[in-house]
């Protein structure tokens, strides 16, 4: 295994004593996920052992476990304590299912020891040559590798729209389009032409599906301060103003129910390890 390599601390500790809500506020991923993953996956075994890594709370790995009957065993990483936490007790009744606390770019699990390594909207945090190095060396021969990222279309949207103009005014160096990455600042995350360019990822696929969600001002409140993105602005403007900004962002976009939709869009690339 490569020398282990921790993130900048400012990245994974952001989610510090908020996993309870992130657990409960933070949506699942469409089930055509799991049809794209089935008809992408041609290594002569079924999935029988994948890697969750950058699992959080464990929202995805539980989804995974529970839409692709041939797997026996899942390991989740995850490198903010608190987190591990919850998907450890979240996850409890899921045989197979285990939690460990570890870095993406220094996997713990043997060369070769997993049919599919997965990374659900956390790869941004990633420093992702060191993670693609390692999902190559513990994939099977042409195992396959899934990113995926969950993101807004606040171009399709005035609510969500809204919702950034509300971010960039109160998060230095923020602009809608960029993601938090390990270093503690913003930039593209272009996982398809990142795999492209690699010799040990192959057969790079992108897939992109659209779906809505309609939640409660409540559950729209409670998501915001899962978000890291929110947790800098209230560390820049307060957290009173912040309070402020979103009661005054859902007045003006709710309906008369109370509820807001939220437009996605989940961006998917695959890649494999070479036979």
């Amino acid at each position: 295994m490569n020398e282990v390599v921790m993130n900048n601390p400012v990245t994974w500790q952001l989610y510090d004593g908020c996993a309870v809500g992130y657990d409960e506020y933070r949506p699942k991923y469409p089930e055509d996920v799991f049809g794209i993953l089935s008809c992408y996956h041609v290594a002569p075994a079924p999935l029988r052992s994948a890697a969750d890594v950058g699992a959080g709370t464990g929202i995805f790995s539980r989804q995974l476990m529970e839409s692709v009957p041939s797997l026996e065993r899942l390991t989740c990483i995850e490198a903010n304590s608190d987190m591990a936490a919850i998907a450890k007790q979240r996850s409890a009744t899921f045989g197979g299912l285990e939690v460990l606390v570890g870095f993406a770019e220094n996997v713990p699990l043997p060369d070769r020891s997993c049919d599919l390594v997965t990374a659900a909207t956390s790869a941004n945090w990633f420093d992702r040559p060191r993670f693609y190095e390692e999902a190559a060396r513990v994939l099977k021969p042409s195992g396959t590798l899934l990113l995926l990222q969950n993101k807004h279309r606040y171009w399709e949207s005035a609510f969500l729209d809204d919702f950034y103009s509300f971010q960039e005014r109160h998060i230095p160096g923020y602009c809608r389009g960029h993601y938090s990455d390990f270093t503690g600042g913003y930039g593209k995350a272009g996982f398809e032409a990142e795999l492209r360019s690699r010799s040990d990822l192959v057969a790079v696929e992108r897939h992109k599906v659209e779906w809505c969600q309609t939640i409660t001002a409540n559950q729209f409140r409670g998501y915001c301060y899962s978000m890291s993105n929110i947790r800098k602005a209230i560390d820049q403007s307060g957290v009173a103003t912040i309070a402020q900004e979103i009661d005054a962002l859902l007045e003006r976009h709710q309906d008369a129910s109370g509820d807001v939709a939220v437009e996605w869009l989940t961006d998917i690339v695959l890649g494999r390890a070479r036979p």
